[in-house]
């Protein structure tokens, strides 16, 4: 039975910002719901003030409005609330004032330094929070690795990425202010965590999706330079914003504003007024702007653009950046991502005639060089799986992996987490798979929970070399050695459900072949 213990004086941390009243269970303190930041709409976050006296820290504080969202068709799994049983969802009131961090730890003492891990949440640069999927919890991980784990939110979608720069100079900062609000809050890490016995030599920032995406784009920010020292990118390389360069990116930003600013009814003369608007009515102005640019909406139609001095842009198009030349970084993926929806239930019920011709009305002409491919690169899985192979993350991921190799000085480090989950009669694992697993979440994640036959042996795992990796860089352990990828030797860590290992990566072709069959993008 889980033991909880709140007073009215314990358990109090004392970091420079002013004092905070958590909740201790079992052995790790809860601080959460804490201010960084506050900001005006469309203006760069400022710290939050100090205070006096002491603030409550026992509650999530708000998640950043969403945009609305059109019903699923009804059987389309492909969506909440369809999909929350793979992936569950918690939703939460939502404000513009949003700036909000959580702290789990073991310790409220200056003296203990720690490893700290700061997630970022997944939901590309639209949606999602800090607590949106009961797995982000922090105390599980922080009771195992003895870390200090921090989540936060911060501005999303049209508050936090709609690009108003040509609007005039108060709206400079408007295509990033997002990321922005992240460095924010990895400053008040560096001002404030020695007091929950947080290193601030020590700081990782990890990351699934959006979340991963984030953690890239850390890389290319000068102003987050000296914040964090490695970093994890779990499902989070994708293509670079507007396709083939970093200009078309940027016009697409500027097209989507303007459609705003006309469904508004504004102009540049009297722009000033959407800093008073109602929320509700820019974000329905922007997901009708998706429709009539025939971009996609939703959580895809913002993204973060190069603004100088804070984000220099794509490391594709920009390349890496000198100053993290040292940072060590893991980033993989899973075998479905949005690829593993083939409910086919029990495989062995399928002639080979018949898996064939399931195949091939995916991959026509291709099928027996995609059967091929795929046997080489996963020899002990079912061939119904070739039908759920990733290439909308898995090419960029690979990418980012090659050229980081090639040109940092620390090492980088690759996975493919692919073991086929025992739900359904098996299925790929899917995006977000991995994250209980991380957080050692497994056991509240009822799909995860008919993994049976490995989670616990994955679980110790995965988390153990994320923890490891916090620690000293590396995220081999003493029962599973995780060799970097190098282009001489390009190997992958192989998560799977018979064993783990380290393998040559040899998805290349297949890769591509599944690439020109694809039927999903972002």
């Amino acid at each position: 039975m889980n033991k909880v213990i709140r007073t009215p004086d314990y358990p109090i941390a004392h970091p420079a910002c002013g004092k905070l009243h958590g909740y201790q269970k079992n052995e790790v303190f809860h601080f959460l719901g804490i201010p960084y930041g506050q900001a005006e709409r469309f203006r760069p976050a400022k710290p939050y003030p100090a205070w006096d006296g002491v603030k409550q820290a026992k509650a999530y504080g708000y998640i950043c409005p969403l945009l609305p969202e059109d019903p699923h068709p009804e059987g389309d799994e492909s969506g909440a609330p369809e999909n929350s049983f793979e992936m569950p969802h918690r939703y939460w009131p939502m404000s513009e004032n949003c700036l909000y961090l959580n702290i789990w730890t073991k310790h409220i003492d200056s003296d203990v330094k720690k490893p700290v891990m700061v997630w970022l949440h997944g939901g590309g640069f639209g949606a999602g929070s800090s607590i949106e999927q009961p797995a982000y919890e922090g105390y599980n991980l922080c009771d195992y690795g003895d870390v200090v784990v921090v989540s936060l939110n911060h501005r999303l979608n049209c508050i936090g990425f709609m690009n108003l720069s040509e609007y005039g100079e108060q709206y400079r900062y408007t295509g990033c202010l997002g990321m922005m609000d992240i460095v924010l809050a990895l400053e008040w890490v560096r001002d404030n965590i020695s007091a929950f016995g947080g290193d601030t030599d020590n700081v990782t920032v990890f990351g699934q999706s959006g979340g991963g995406g984030k953690v890239q784009m850390l890389l290319q920010m000068p102003v987050a330079d000296g914040l964090f020292h490695k970093g994890i990118i779990e499902s989070g390389s994708l293509t670079a914003s507007g396709g083939e360069s970093e200009e078309a990116g940027i016009e697409e930003s500027r097209r989507i504003a303007d459609r705003v600013v006309q469904l508004l009814g504004l102009t540049k003369e009297t722009i000033g007024q959407i800093d008073t608007l109602p929320y509700d009515q820019i974000a329905a102005a922007a997901q009708q702007a998706a429709k009539d640019l025939q971009i996609p909406g939703g959580m895809m139609l913002f993204k973060p653009v190069p603004v100088e001095g804070v984000y220099t842009g794509s490391w594709r198009f920009q390349g890496f950046r000198e100053e993290t030349r040292n940072i060590p970084v893991i980033n993989g993926t899973v075998l479905g991502e949005f690829s593993f929806m083939h409910f086919l239930g029990d495989k062995s019920r399928y002639t080979e005639e018949q898996k064939l011709q399931m195949i091939w009305e995916q991959y026509q002409e291709d099928t027996d060089k995609v059967l091929e491919e795929f046997r080489k690169t996963y020899p002990d899985k079912d061939i119904l799986y070739a039908l759920s192979v990733d290439a909308l993350f898995r090419p960029p991921t690979r990418s980012f992996v090659k050229g980081r190799a090639e040109w940092a000085d620390a090492p980088v480090y690759s996975y493919m987490f692919c073991p086929i989950i025992p739900y359904m009669g098996g299925v790929a694992p899917w995006h977000c798979a991995e994250i209980p697993y991380v957080f050692r979440n497994v056991d509240i994640e009822p799909a995860m929970c008919c993994a049976y036959q490995y989670t616990e042996r994955l679980q110790e795992e995965i988390s153990r070399a994320w923890v490891t990796f916090a620690k000293t860089g590396s995220p081999s352990t003493d029962t599973l050695v995780w060799e970097p990828y190098t282009n001489d030797q390009p190997q992958l860590m192989m998560f799977d459900e018979d064993s783990s290992g380290m393998a040559p990566e040899k998805d290349a072709l297949l890769l591509d072949l599944v690439q020109k069959h694809m039927q999903f993008s972002l």
